[in-house]
């Protein structure tokens, strides 16, 4: 959700495959064997030479595959040629954390709150413990979201940066485990900042539903990043 909302953002033209992860395609196993999405596969060409999507049935020797969603944002700003320079600038700058903090703060959600959403949402596969037990273990991470939202309503200042972007599609999954108990936790900024990220034209854009991508099909290819 997150790579999709950076390429959306920064003018990231690129072909969507949509898949299925339980019966997941050969030509995605191929790209990456890690077998998760998000997939980003870039064609290697030359300095002034056009601009050209991959064929993924091909042989991807010649190609840069990126398979972290957070690489993939970083991609979108930085790198991408087709991006709009001073967008993604703008989207990149904040007005209240410096890029050491929000690295940090990614990161502790990477590997920190991502854990323990996952063992949350799938208590029944974890049952050393109640799932309230796991909701207790990512209150902390969720009461510094909540400071941190204390003078401005998003993480990024008066808008919805990238911070926000990389942030707010965890804690939509929080929310949706159970959604009584978290209206109920006392977060209202959270809830506030979760509320206007999910009705913001940038989220709304990403949430369309696609087909799933036949490789038989001869249908012209779905072309993804064009605000």
């Amino acid at each position: 959700m997150r790579a999709r909302l950076a390429l959306m953002q920064c003018g990231a033209r690129c072909i969507l495959r949509e898949v299925s992860l339980k019966d997941k395609p050969a030509q995605m196993l191929k790209a990456s064997s890690k077998g998760t999405v998000p997939v980003l596969v870039l064609q290697a060409v030359e300095d002034g030479a056009a601009t050209t999507y991959p064929d993924i049935n091909s042989s991807l020797e010649n190609h840069r595959v990126i398979d972290e969603s957070i690489d993939i944002m970083h991609w979108a700003m930085n790198e991408n040629p087709s991006r709009d320079r001073n967008n993604a600038k703008e989207w990149q700058s904040t007005e209240t954390m410096s890029t050491d903090e929000i690295d940090a703060l990614i990161d502790q959600n990477d590997f920190e709150f991502k854990e323990q959403l996952d063992k949350y949402k799938y208590s029944d596969r974890h049952p050393e413990h109640p799932q309230h037990y796991y909701l207790q273990q990512a209150m902390p991470f969720l009461e510094q979201l909540e400071n941190r939202l204390a003078n401005s309503p998003y993480l990024g200042g008066s808008k919805f940066r990238f911070p926000d972007a990389a942030l707010l599609p965890f804690i939509r999954q929080f929310s949706m485990v159970d959604p009584t108990t978290f209206d109920s936790l006392a977060l209202p900024r959270i809830q506030h900042w979760l509320a206007q990220g999910l009705k913001s034209d940038l989220f709304i854009s990403v949430m369309m539903k696609y087909s799933i991508w036949d490789a038989q099909s001869k249908e012209e290819p779905l072309v993804f990043g064009e605000p």
